[in-house]
């Protein structure tokens, strides 16, 4: 009996550590994600609602490359009570694995900045620099 839980424990070990670094993996990461939630919130979300309109997050998409790039492309809304226009901003830069935390250092160097990210399971929740949290998922 000790040896069947022992040889049980050794197994099931085993398994979960496979998954981890199947998820985890940096070759993993690589590939195209689409923004899920901006700030906690589903998409469209609004992310300014004053005097000059409600401007709304309304896509996005993150791609990680296999070269340590990455581009990030994010769509916008501004709804004023005149007209409806749509704006989107692209950023990229370089990336950086941490594979035993699954965790990655976005470099941005367009605006000197640098955010991180967790990468797992086939999401990367991003921690912005200003404070928000992005989720992307494939």
């Amino acid at each position: 009996m000790r040896r069947f839980v022992t040889l049980l424990t050794v197994i099931l070990l085993t398994a979960c550590d496979t998954q981890i670094d199947q998820s985890t993996s940096p070759s993993s990461v690589i590939g195209t994600y689409q923004l899920q939630t901006y700030g906690g919130r589903s998409l469209p979300t609004v992310v300014s609602d004053d005097a000059g309109g409600v401007t709304e997050v309304v896509s996005g998409e993150l791609v990680i490359g296999r070269d340590n790039t990455w581009t990030e492309t994010r769509n916008y809304r501004l709804t004023t009570p005149e007209a409806t226009q749509t704006a989107s901003f692209v950023y990229n830069g370089s990336w950086t694995y941490e594979r035993d935390q699954a965790s990655m250092l976005f470099n941005l160097p367009s605006l000197r900045a640098q955010f991180t990210g967790i990468a797992a399971g086939g999401s990367v929740t991003l921690s912005m620099s200003d404070g928000s949290t992005v989720v992307y998922s494939h």
